[in-house]
């Protein structure tokens, strides 16, 4: 089970994506990437996630996305950590056009909504 403090960690500036017909939660860039710094010691990894492109009418997915798989060789925790290192490198260098409001969904190890 999923530590109350991590989860509100990772909600804080999530943007829920119901609205736009996914039972999931995003952020921008900015966020993103506070996020997994946030968490980066915490007990949780990233599987991987997936990009929107947010317009005034709806949510688009732009049919890009990373993914993460634990080796045979490493540990949980050696793997979480590479999850959100890997994680994080793929956000930071996403290309956002001025302007454009890109939303990155994360899928964590844990269940979060």
């Amino acid at each position: 089970m999923l530590k109350q403090e991590i989860k509100e960690k990772i909600t804080q500036k999530s943007i829920p994506l119901e609205e736009y017909g996914f039972n999931d939660l995003a952020w921008n860039k900015e966020d993103a990437e506070d996020l997994i710094d946030e968490i980066m010691k915490d007990k949780i990894g990233i599987l991987g996630g997936d990009v929107y492109r947010l317009t005034s009418t709806h949510l688009e997915p732009l049919a890009e996305n990373w993914s993460c798989e634990p080796t045979e060789k490493e540990s949980e925790g050696e793997y979480y950590l590479r999850s959100k290192s890997e994680s994080l490198k793929y956000i930071k260098n996403y290309p956002v056009q001025p302007g454009e409001k890109i939303l990155f969904s994360i899928t964590f190890t844990e269940k979060i909504i």
